[in-house]
């Protein structure tokens, strides 16, 4: 890939510890590269094109590898709201703005939502209000994801362009991602 701000340094990923994700992220990273390079150089605008939706897709799933890396080595959790034990009342109890719907009781529970239930749109949310993420990058990353969503195929084509400064903006925004990781790990590090 073609400039500095599109690909992390040399020793950029050392702050993951985790050898197998690690080497999964520089995997994905280099894969990046050659897919980017061949896509520019090719006259097919329908390869471009696809080829971008795949580097949108791989950027985003690293972004997301990352920030659960980052929650993890923080020692944090996503919590989410359970009801437990619910049951309906009696049928003459009716909410005036639902009156076909039965009004339940429930007993209210926070839990640790499981790493295989976290989204990205959790891990920013969480990552921003605790202020580990500026609202600037938050809004970068759920754009590009949005974008990432809209590639399911049962979606019209033609409504929906994937172009190169897209991707250019995306790839920045993944080598940012990687350079301000260390710094909220290290910092939380030194609390401990």
């Amino acid at each position: 890939m073609s400039g500095n701000s599109r690909t992390p340094k040399q020793g950029e990923l050392d702050f993951i510890k985790d050898g197998e994700l690690k080497r999964t992220v520089e995997d994905s990273i280099q894969y990046l590269s050659l897919i980017f390079d061949n896509a520019e150089k090719s006259s097919s605008d329908l390869y471009k094109e696809e080829t971008y939706r795949v580097i949108i897709l791989y950027v985003i799933s690293i972004i997301e590898a990352i920030l659960l890396y980052v929650l993890k080595k923080r020692g944090e959790k996503i919590t989410h709201i359970q009801y437990k034990y619910i049951s309906s009342v009696e049928e003459s109890f009716r909410h005036s703005e639902l009156p076909s719907s039965p009004v339940v009781i429930a007993v209210q529970k926070e839990e640790v939502k499981d790493d295989r239930r976290i989204g990205l749109v959790d891990l920013v949310t969480f990552m921003e209000k605790k202020n580990l993420m500026s609202s600037d990058s938050a809004f970068k990353i759920l754009n590009v994801n949005d974008i990432r969503n809209t590639f399911h195929f049962t979606k019209p084509r033609d409504k929906i362009t994937c172009e190169i400064k897209t991707v250019e903006n995306a790839l920045e925004l993944l080598v940012n991602i990687i350079k301000k990781a260390p710094k909220v790990i290290i910092y939380t590090e030194k609390q401990h």
